[in-house]
């Protein structure tokens, strides 16, 4: 999904933008810390942003970036401190909707639900006020994760088609059919499932990169398994394994492959089934992919 890319990029602008200081050396700093955070380099992140706030302790893109680096880290009671702070820094209500937000993703990671869904509440409200229809679909998305974590799949639905109100463009509008079709497939609704997942398939065909339409492909074909179209799910792995060869995408060629196994034997065919495992996993270890030969395996040996 595109989500999380999404709120990169916008937290990038945030921190870029926002700085308000005299200092450029503080200004440079707080570019840097957010390239650490993008790179993963956590514990980089926090040095970083411990010098920010040592020129200024109530800088408020210092406290984000060293929020959210603690809270890679697992510390969750400092980087909880840290993101309460630069709530408390917010001088606009764009400023509140990301602080909100990042708490709630922190408590989302920590399995605090009730907290979660809290602060995406706070979020969600404020960013309705400012007319934020981007981050009010954001807000959504997330609070429907928090409740398909917590199996209530309908709610999950609910918040994911609101969402899906709100999407701007073919991507967003791609990243939310693909959270429906999932969440109606979980709650065995496959006509509706498949009508979404077709659509998303659309979009990232359109507007989506060449991992994008292959990932919809692979999720298409697990939701006819589902579903029992078993001719549809053929046709579907079928047609992303030639897609795979004719675009250098060997990875998705062995996935495929795993999928049209997994057809044909639904189908009865455990030979042709077995065949087809046996070539992707030649073709998994040709690649090297560690975890993509140990999928293959576990499928042979089942």
């Amino acid at each position: 999904m595109n989500l999380e890319k999404t709120l990169t990029k916008l937290i990038t602008t945030l921190f870029i933008l926002s700085f308000n200081l005299n200092a450029a050396e503080v200004s440079d700093q707080s570019a840097a810390c957010t390239q650490a955070l993008n790179q993963g380099d956590f514990a980089k992140a926090i040095v970083i942003s411990s010098a920010i706030l040592k020129t200024n302790a109530d800088n408020r893109d210092g406290l984000l970036c060293q929020g959210r680096a603690l809270g890679a880290q697992g510390r969750y009671a400092e980087a909880l401190n840290a993101l309460e702070q630069s709530l408390k820094q917010a001088k606009s209500g764009f400023d509140q909707i990301i602080s909100y937000l990042l708490i709630g993703n922190l408590h989302k990671e920590n399995k605090n639900n009730v907290q979660a869904l809290a602060s995406y509440e706070k979020s969600i409200t404020i960013a309705k006020q400012e007319k934020n229809d981007k981050f009010t679909r954001i807000n959504h998305n997330l609070i429907g994760e928090v409740y398909a974590d917590t199996k209530d799949f309908n709610a999950a639905l609910a918040s994911y088609l609101a969402g899906e109100k709100l999407a701007y463009n073919d991507n967003e509008r791609a990243d939310n059919f693909e959270r429906i079709a999932s969440t109606y497939s979980t709650l065995a609704r496959h006509d509706e499932a498949i009508e979404f997942q077709v659509k998303a398939i659309l979009m990232q065909k359109k507007s989506g990169t060449l991992d994008q339409y292959a990932n919809a492909s692979l999720e298409m074909g697990r939701i006819y398994i589902a579903a029992k179209e078993l001719q549809n799910a053929e046709k579907t792995y079928t047609k992303l394994v030639q897609f795979s060869q004719e675009n250098g995408g060997a990875y998705y060629e062995v996935k495929a492959n795993m999928g049209l196994a997994q057809t044909k034997l639904a189908m009865g065919d455990a030979a042709t089934a077995q065949t087809l495992l046996i070539n992707a996993q030649k073709m998994a270890k040709t690649l090297g992919d560690s975890d993509l030969i140990a999928e293959v395996d576990t499928l042979l040996k089942n």
